[in-house]
């Protein structure tokens, strides 16, 4: 069988390295694959040795002829949509186009949905916009389901199949991650934090409404002077872009910048830390945590504050209230402030319910944003507390064979493809 998979959204590795992880699955199943990526990541292809096709949002519409040719030279069976609202998203918005133009290709059509959007809202913001996702995925025979986030179970609807999200991420060993530390100048005994970006959030910071503009530019600075209180022994390695706050607050001495990465490259520094601190998901640091046995804290902000009324009853709603800083950080902020899960964006809708009941978070901590006590306990137990690591430990260990007892991927492949009429 042979598969092209499109995974044309830009600035990130993540949705790419989700379908070469199901690439690499299928491949001892006889399945060939060929992508169609940005430029961005034309390095992740040809280090994976894949026939690959670069497109760039500047060919607008010009894009679908370039999919057609590679879905006719490739002699296709069938096209894998990698990330159905990145692909919705990346078409509708970046190529100005239709995204259901794969419908005309004559081909099976195979979405993989991060979000389980069939029990979910498909209502996101874009840019600070609000906008409602199509649609098609309803009408279609068959999802695959990456896990995680998502459940390890099979959809009510039987429609969404759950299916391992890689098989080659894995805890370093000793020597390796021994020597990645040393070469980011971490001493022996030091304890590391990751603190992922990505540059897609940078670009909110010019390009979003103000609201989410002003969210993008502010967060940072609320956040680094939280992890600057951490024991001074604590490390942080910041991969993505540098925001202004945490390079004002963070000591020099103790920050570690890696601004680019190859996927490889990144999977080596986060299992060389001894921690993961994420506030917006999907986090793709925090997926793959539970295979690199690396603990991961969870913060998002479930709180709307519209006025002064609202910070009293959030005073009171937060476990550890509110503190001096918050509230002054709070008190400068000229426009109300929404709750969100993907900083800088909202996201609420389609999030909220896929971490409803979700195993996955057994693997991670969890804290609110704006309750600093909290917050900063909880990183602290996440890196310095053993009997909280060793719990947490446990939870991935647990959840990693829950993972591993669902059917081989490449069966799972092989039962979707059958809905659609297709044999290996």
């Amino acid at each position: 069988m042979r598969l092209v998979f499109l995974a044309a959204l830009a600035k990130t590795l993540h949705e790419v390295t989700i379908g070469l992880d199901l690439a690499e699955q299928l491949t001892d199943a006889g399945v060939e694959s060929h992508f169609v990526v940005n430029p961005y990541n034309a390095g992740q292809l040809r280090a994976a040795g894949l026939p690959h096709t670069l497109v760039e949002p500047e060919l607008g519409a010009g894009v679908r002829e370039v999919v057609h040719r590679v879905v006719k030279e490739s002699r296709a069976d069938a096209v894998v949509l990698v990330d159905y609202l990145a692909h919705w998203m990346t078409f509708k918005v970046g190529y100005r186009t239709d995204p259901w133009f794969v419908e005309d290709l004559g081909l099976p059509v195979i979405p993989l949905d991060l979000y389980d959007l069939e029990s979910t809202s498909r209502r996101v913001e874009i840019l600070g916009t609000t906008m409602e996702v199509d649609d098609n995925l309803l009408r279609m025979p068959v999802q695959l389901l990456p896990v995680p986030m998502n459940r390890p179970r099979v959809t009510d609807s039987g429609r969404g199949l759950p299916y391992r999200l890689t098989r080659t991420t894995a805890p370093l060993t000793a020597r390796a991650r021994r020597a990645t530390r040393r070469a980011l100048g971490v001493p022996d005994g030091a304890r590391l934090l990751l603190v992922p970006t990505l540059p897609w959030q940078r670009l909110m910071q010019e390009h979003a409404a103000p609201p989410t503009r002003l969210l993008a530019d502010r967060l940072p600075r609320l956040l680094g002077s939280r992890l600057a209180r951490l024991p001074r022994d604590t490390h942080f390695l910041l991969t993505g872009p540098l925001f202004d706050g945490f390079a004002e607050a963070l000591p020099a001495e103790r920050l570690h910048h890696r601004p680019e990465y190859t996927a490889d490259g990144y999977h080596r520094l986060l299992g060389s830390c001894d921690g993961v601190f994420s506030f917006h998901l999907p986090s793709y640091a925090l997926d793959r945590a539970v295979f690199a046995d690396v603990p991961g804290l969870l913060a998002v902000n479930n709180h709307r504050v519209d006025g002064p009324e609202d910070v009293e009853r959030l005073a009171g709603a937060l476990p550890g209230g509110l503190t001096a800083p918050v509230r002054r950080w709070l008190a400068d902020h000229p426009e109300p402030l929404p709750d969100f899960h993907m900083w800088p964006l909202r996201w609420n809708e389609v999030l909220r319910p896929l971490l409803d009941a979700n195993p996955y978070l057994d693997t991670v901590l969890r804290a609110e944003l704006l309750d600093e006590h909290t917050l900063l306990d909880g990183l602290e137990r996440l890196l310095y507390d053993d009997a909280k690591r060793d719990r947490l430990a446990a939870a991935r260990a647990a959840y990693r064979d829950a993972v591993t007892a669902l059917p081989a991927t490449a069966h799972t492949f092989a039962e979707a493809a059958g809905r659609l009429g297709l044999t290996p």
